[in-house]
């Protein structure tokens, strides 16, 4: 399997495999996965559709992209998924479905904005501006919003962080909707101003919260099926784990996911009184966990998901349980991901420039023939030295002393100079922060974010 890798260069994308690639693979995943689940495939995308009413149901035969994710404010390099399943559902006369992960948990309610001051590196840090107050971690679908005051004026306390950037982000006008939707959740009011920019920028891709998707006799018939053959679905599923581990090197016992103890259950029950994740005892009234999310999705729903970096890895997993469990090869599936750097000024030195002074600093010690003034002798001695090292231990000590002698007589020649490390080091360190590609997409200008993410569309 690829090793999949984050793409290093600014505008730079990750498609596995190619995405020229993608139209012949759905319709290879769909010859597939008829032959195997047809009923059923049926039955869950009639009864999903029916969940869409805004939208004229597709046809039976009509290709279904899948991708999904979190309801955050995530970064450009995430938002690329939802244009490439639009331009991949237009190439191939279907249409793109997006799963809300709203059964998954707010981990944060602060947003981290860079910082800095011109002309000093060391000032560059990454600033907290909190939108909310946040107590633990609770499912977006019960996620609303605890301090009203703190997430009216988010956008308002994070203005005067952006004063040198040269532009002003989208984030105000993102806010300005995100404060004033009437959805109960924070989750629900991101994914309306997401919505919003994708119409605004030709994007209309059917979407579903997982939590009503769970809702759904398909997935639950998908999980009493599992919950009937427990045993044998956690061998399977433990011995994938297992095996990733083993191929990956990974030694963590919670990577990629924890192992199923006995009699547990690979899904969430549905949130308790105070809106936290509870042990699932039974189908009922359950959500799905990462893989067995991607596991019905991919079989029983869909006829290509894309995933991103960390979908792809997950989905490792997930293709071995589908072979042990399913006894069926598992459809194909892509991964696409992107970097796109914030427009704002950065250091003059990077990490190249790093690593050459650091080894033009270690050659001024360690070989000072390259820079002194004058010691031509005493170069033509050390390299006649360094040609004829000896075998002998005692021989050896000798050089050893003789080349050190040399050195030290060639270091009195070489002309004082700055190392320029410190100060590379600090430039190179502040440009990492300011060349992040996790950076929310609020924080874009308009005129930099919507070419590049419409790039994905035909």
């Amino acid at each position: 399997m690829p090793r999949y890798r984050a793409p290093a260069g600014n505008r730079a994308v990750l498609a596995v495999p190619d995405r020229d690639r993608w139209p012949a693979l759905v319709t290879a995943n769909q010859s597939l996965l008829d032959s195997r689940f047809r009923e059923e495939r049926a039955s869950a995308r009639a009864e999903v559709f029916s969940l869409l009413p805004d939208r004229p149901p597709p046809t039976a035969n009509c290709p279904l992209i899948l991708t999904g994710h979190q309801p955050e404010l995530f970064h450009p390099g995430v938002w690329v998924k939802n244009f490439a399943a639009a331009g991949l559902a237009s190439q191939v006369g279907g249409v793109a479905l997006n799963l809300i992960v709203d059964n998954d948990t707010l981990k944060s309610a602060v947003l981290r904005v860079p910082v800095w001051h011109a002309g000093d590196p060391a000032s560059t840090h990454l600033q907290p501006v909190a939108f909310d107050r946040f107590d633990a971690e609770t499912p977006y679908e019960n996620r609303g919003i605890e301090d009203a005051e703190l997430f009216r004026t988010f956008a308002q306390r994070a203005e005067p962080l952006w004063g040198n950037w040269g532009y002003e982000p989208l984030l105000p006008r993102v806010w300005a909707e995100v404060a004033s939707h009437p959805a109960a959740t924070i989750g629900e009011r991101f994914t309306a101003a997401r919505r919003c920019w994708e119409g605004k920028w030709g994007v209309r891709n059917l979407e579903l919260p997982v939590s009503r998707l769970a809702k759904t006799g398909a997935f639950r018939r998908f999980a009493a099926d599992i919950f009937a053959n427990l045993d044998r679905f956690r061998g399977v599923y433990n011995a994938a784990v297992a095996n990733y581990r083993q191929s990956h090197g990974i030694r963590s016992r919670s990577h990629p996911v924890p192992d199923l103890a006995p009699g547990e259950a690979p899904f969430w029950g549905a949130p308790d009184a105070n809106g936290r994740r509870t042990r699932a005892n039974s189908p009922e009234d359950i959500r799905p966990r990462a893989l067995t999310l991607t596991l019905f999705t991919r079989l029983f729903l869909g006829d290509f998901f894309l995933h991103g970096i960390g979908g792809g890895k997950y989905d490792e997993v997930t293709d071995a349980i589908i072979r042990g469990y399913y006894a069926v090869e598992p459809p194909a599936f892509a991964v696409v991901s992107a970097t796109l750097h914030l427009p704002v000024p950065t250091f003059p030195h990077t990490a190249a420039d790093v690593r050459t002074l650091a080894r033009r600093d270690r050659d001024r010690y360690w070989n000072p023939q390259l820079f002194a003034a004058g010691g031509d002798d005493l170069s033509r001695r050390k390299a006649a030295l360094v040609a004829a090292k000896p075998a002998g231990r005692l021989e050896r000590r000798r050089w050893y002393a003789a080349i050190r002698d040399l050195n030290e007589r060639l270091r009195a020649l070489v002309p004082p100079a700055e190392s320029g490390l410190p100060r590379a080091r600090r430039e190179a360190a502040a440009n990492a922060v300011l060349r992040r590609r996790d950076y929310p997409w609020a924080l874009y200008p308009e005129d930099v974010l919507r070419p590049f993410l419409q790039s994905f569309l035909p």
